[in-house]
């Protein structure tokens, strides 16, 4: 089927943002909420030890350069 130029349109309007599917990506992979990971992203929170190493894992770096302002915490 031949799809108009609107509806291609609209397919690619409803795609998420890379921002938006590194937000899912990232709470996909930490079992934790989009919230959370927002919060991660502000400096309201920073992850538990355990989510810190996933992230490490799965962005593979090492887990105290995610967090550089929180090392003392």
């Amino acid at each position: 089927m031949t799809k108009s130029f609107k509806e291609l349109y609209f397919e690619q309007k409803n795609l998420p943002t890379p921002a938006q599917a590194f937000l899912e990506d990232v709470a996909l992979a930490t079992n934790r909420s989009i919230t959370t990971v927002r919060m991660w992203i502000s400096g309201t929170q920073i992850p538990d030890h355990k989510t810190l190493k996933i992230l490490a894992n799965k962005f593979d770096t090492e887990p105290h350069l995610l967090f550089p302002d929180n090392e003392n915490e």
